[in-house]
């Protein structure tokens, strides 16, 4: 008992280790679980069972995640090298954990869903896409394997020169199955304690290496974010243009510095926004866009469909990630402000920029302007996917933005509090159920597109006037949160 305690302890970590701070967020995601599984359940009763047993394997596969990632950052080089007994037991707690999760999650589909293979096949997979998540944990390109994979195999007509090989391993998995499965359960094995290091040279590189990647993924959550720096060196080179645009304007923003406010708000945007500037924003989106249309283009190429028919079975979807690419990051902006405090004592100190109340009704038009900006050419990328798919409706999406943008960034910057990944989290869930909701209501009610959008309009206009009052009688704005 004394020698699995260690290990319980491991495996225990990720749970101890969790915010206290903020624990609405982990309660609304498990809430909307819920009801999403509810609501299918009353929708279609029928599927109750494979619901049911899906729901749960999600659910084991979540905690290996977090179990795994536990693990790994538990892992420490220096901890690895020169405590004894350390490496050994993290290796044993996370091959307990892979092989408890792979049996759970195959013994629960194979029960409720009869019409699956056979229970060998499925403790198979289960355990290979653990061993899969758990590796992409750590090397995160392969997330853009599954991304692009599956087109490129079937594109390029993989399946059909393959096809002989998967005869020939179907064969061999019909002749001997339990063989098979044991040299390919130990294969997998094998591959999850590859995933922890010794404490070599190669060990430490790969331990900061995910610390940055992690550090990034915790300061995103709270809208502050590191760059592509923080994924190595793909990054690295993936960021030199950004860079080098950043230093472009900023030379050009110094070089025709005067002491009036457009000019000293223009210097201060670049301090006060950060990575969230509209140069970032601008340039990640066009880069987002150019990656998204060469990925259609040879989907569509490989594919040999007609593109109109592509548009219209991926319209939702791209227009979800559309909006995601236009609109979130504008919800981040106020938090912006937070990070940028130190800062902005100095700042005020700017020859030229304005104080008192007009300071506060400067950093709201810097923000609005920001927004309705990114909020206007997203609209018309939304419209133009709605005309190519034949479906209006999509820009709904665009109508439940409009009044969060002007509702949530028009705060009082001075009594603002540290923001969090709830913070970060509920203008993002707030527009996706606008957006859908209104969708729901132009689709399912037939209420007519030019009075949702007038709606939106009056909406968003009554409270941004509510807003710049509210911002016209409060303290200074600058430094953000003092009267926190």
């Amino acid at each position: 008992m004394n020698s699995a305690h260690p290990c319980n302890q491991l495996l225990l970590a990720f749970w101890r280790q969790r915010d206290r701070e903020a624990p609405w967020g982990r309660r609304a995601l498990f809430a909307l679980t819920l009801l999403g599984l509810a609501l299918g359940l009353y929708l279609v009763p029928q599927m109750a069972r494979p619901l049911l047993a899906g729901s749960a394997a999600l659910a084991l596969m979540s905690l290996w995640m977090a179990v795994i990632g536990s693990l790994m950052q538990q892992n420490h080089p220096h901890v690895a090298r020169f405590v004894p007994g350390h490496l050994r037991r993290t290796l044993t707690a996370a091959l307990a954990a892979w092989a408890g999760v792979s049996l759970a999650s195959a013994v629960l589909l194979w029960l409720f869903m009869p019409m699956l293979p056979s229970f060998a096949l499925l403790l198979l997979g289960a355990a290979a896409l653990l061993a899969f998540m758990g590796w992409a944990m750590r090397e995160w390109q392969l997330w853009l394997v599954v991304s692009i994979g599956p087109v490129l195999f079937f594109g390029a007509g993989l399946d059909r020169k393959l096809a002989p090989l998967g005869a020939a391993l179907r064969e061999l998995w019909l002749g001997q199955p339990l063989t098979v499965l044991a040299g390919c359960l130990l294969a997998l094995g094998w591959l999850v304690a590859r995933l922890f290091g010794h404490g070599d040279t190669a060990h430490r590189a790969t331990y900061a290496r995910t610390e940055r990647m992690r550090r990034a993924a915790e300061d995103s959550m709270q809208g502050k974010y590191a760059g592509a720096a923080a994924f190595g060196r793909v990054g690295e080179w993936l960021s030199q243009p950004f860079a080098h645009a950043a230093s472009t304007w900023q030379r050009h923003v110094v070089a025709k510095a005067k002491p009036t406010a457009g000019s000293a708000m223009s210097r201060a945007e670049i301090v006060l926004h950060g990575r969230q500037h509209w140069l970032y924003q601008s340039l990640g989106a066009v880069v987002g866009v150019v990656i998204a249309a060469l990925s259609f283009v040879v989907a569509f190429a490989l594919a040999g469909q007609g593109l109109q028919d592509h548009w219209t079975k991926g319209a939702y979807g791209m227009a979800i990630g559309l909006a995601s690419i236009g609109f979130n990051p504008c919800f981040t902006l106020p938090n912006m402000l937070w990070h940028s405090r130190r800062e902005q004592a100095l700042l005020r100190l700017l020859p030229g920029l304005p104080q008192g109340q007009a300071l506060n009704r400067a950093v709201a038009w810097m923000q609005l302007r920001h927004v309705l900006v990114a909020w206007a050419l997203t609209t018309a990328g939304l419209g133009l996917l709605a005309w190519a798919a034949n479906e209006p409706g999509l820009l709904c999406l665009a109508f439940g933005a409009l009044p969060l943008s002007t509702g949530w960034l028009l705060r009082v910057p001075a009594r603002m509090k540290s923001p969090t990944a709830w913070a970060t989290v509920v203008p993002i869930l707030a527009f996706m159920l606008m957006g859908w909701g209104l969708y729901l209501l132009h689709r399912e009610l037939r209420a007519p597109l030019i009075l949702l959008a007038v709606a939106s309009v009056a909406l968003s206009t009554g409270l941004g006037t509510w807003r710049w009052h509210a911002l016209s009688a409060a303290p200074a704005a600058l430094p953000a949160g003092r009267l926190s």
